[in-house]
């Protein structure tokens, strides 16, 4: 499953950021587990989320 962090990209670059690796490729895996987690919690299951994914990245 590939999960688009719209929300990290739209933040775009962090200024301040020193880390080795780029700050996004460092963040899209705990975005994607944190959404994943969230939507276990809520007892959904990724094709529901479709319309949603759309929805953001408008």
């Amino acid at each position: 499953m590939r999960s688009d962090p719209p929300v990290l990209r739209r933040l775009g670059p962090v200024p301040f950021w020193r880390g080795e690796q780029k700050c996004l490729s460092v963040l899209e895996p705990i975005y994607r587990r944190a959404m994943e987690n969230a939507r276990s919690a809520l007892g959904r299951a990724p094709s529901e989320d479709k319309e949603a994914k759309k929805r953001e990245e408008k």
